[in-house]
């Protein structure tokens, strides 16, 4: 291997892949901040002269064919760093690993059962997406990930996920596992929010992952995408 080429072993390598990890960070952190004023002002993106997706195509680039991101095309490459191992407990009580899954399809959303909106609205979506994918949908695992692990024990989340339809997965944790799992994702949240009337309200960026049956990342989703559009991004995955 020419010295000048990129390896583990490459000091330069690992320079690089630690500043692209922090741009994504950022990338997600800036998409995670407009999230929440959506989520707790009801801002319309066009008030705040701000387009999530050109936001990440900035960071890291147009996606192949130099075409900015769409609502089911997301400027990160698949294969970015983004999921990794985690170790959770199902809405049954069982003990769950990324592993579990491996082999399958995974969309993930992270949330709380005691949001007000977008949470119950996009596990809405995932649910309907599901539905309208047939058979495909066996080669899914629609995973909802609390980031509310006090509240939403097994048993909470298996009486507000009964809502949405038998195929939906929650998985909760300690706050130390809930708090990697996070980190792994690149997901933001802030417990510390209170609304006007007392009662616990977390902000938390709303985006949908779609990890491949290796584990690894392929796609990411806003909330704003709809169950039609979700249908066929799906659809279009399993069938490549």
């Amino acid at each position: 291997m020419n010295p000048d080429q990129s390896s583990p072993l490459n000091p330069q390598s690992k320079r690089t892949s630690k500043w692209s990890r922090r741009l994504r960070i950022a990338a997600i952190g800036i998409l995670g901040t407009i999230a929440v004023a959506l989520t707790i002002g009801a801002i319309d993106p066009a008030l705040l002269g701000v387009n999530p997706s050109d936001v990440l195509a900035r960071v890291f680039g147009p996606p192949p064919g130099n075409q900015m991101a769409t609502t089911t095309n997301s400027a990160i490459p698949p294969g970015a760093p983004i999921g990794g191992p985690f170790q959770l407990t199902d809405q049954l009580g069982q003990p769950v690993t990324d592993a579990t899954y491996h082999g399958k399809y995974m969309l993930v959303f992270f949330g709380f059962s005691h949001c007000p909106d977008d949470c119950p609205l996009t596990l809405e979506k995932m649910a309907l997406a599901m539905k309208n994918l047939g058979p495909l949908a066996q080669q899914i695992a629609p995973i909802f990930i609390t980031i509310d692990p006090a509240r939403d024990t097994p048993d909470v989340l298996d009486v507000y996920l009964q809502k949405f339809g038998p195929e939906m997965i929650g998985l909760t944790g300690s706050s130390t596992q809930i708090t990697t799992v996070a980190h792994e994702y690149d997901v933001s949240f802030n417990t510390n929010d209170l609304e006007a009337s007392g009662a616990s309200l977390i902000s938390h960026s709303t985006y949908l992952y779609l990890m491949g049956p290796d584990g690894k990342f392929l796609n990411l989703y806003p909330f704003t995408i709809t169950v039609a559009q979700l249908t066929s991004a799906l659809k279009a995955q399993v069938n490549q």
